[in-house]
Order: structure tokens, then sequence, then C-alpha cells
């Protein structure tokens, strides 16, 4: 079995400073993400790229302020539910597609 370069996960954090959570949004963005709620993000990142992310939220988050990653599964092959959104919302790039 191959080695999956990428992994699924879901971003959602709770951040009370206007500018910090502006600036997570933009972060996230940046890389790829999708916003798919308020402070909800969803999508594919290479182990580096989760480490990145990580050590950026913890480096912004003030003592009160929350934030969620966690690996998920909502490219239609596990156990999810998605109500209100299109499961097009949650379908990624082929691997085999990048230059």
């Amino acid at each position: 079995m191959a080695c999956k370069l990428r992994n699924e996960y879901l971003i959602s954090y709770d951040v009370e400073d206007n500018k910090i959570r502006k600036k997570i949004f933009n972060e996230l963005e940046k890389i790829g993400m999708r916003s798919v709620q308020k402070s909800v993000f969803w999508g594919f990142l290479t182990k580096a790229e989760l480490t990145s992310v990580h050590r950026f939220i913890k480096q912004n988050l003030s003592k009160d302020d929350k934030t969620l990653i966690t690996h998920t599964n909502f490219n239609g092959t596990g156990h999810s539910f998605l109500i209100g959104h299109d499961p097009h919302d949650f379908q990624d790039w082929e691997e085999t597609s990048v230059i």
C-alpha cells in the first residue's frame, strides 16, 4: 500500500481577538485550507504543513483561545455526516495531478 503524502484535516478555532482571528484565517487560506464555516477549515495537509499550522496557531493564541485540529474523513469514505454542505465541498485534487 502506498503512503499518502497528504491527509484530510478539520481545523476549528475560537479566538476572541479579531486581529488574531483574521491572521489565522488568512494563514489557513494561504496554505490551501477551505473555509467551510466561520472559524472552521477543511483540507488536505502534508505532515510538514500540519506541523507548521500547529506551530503558527499555538504561537498566536492567547490563554483563553481554543483550537481543534483533527484528522478527519469527509471525502466520502468514512462515517461522516454533512448536513447543509455540498459533498463536492469536501473533495481534493488528485495527488497525481500535481506538477
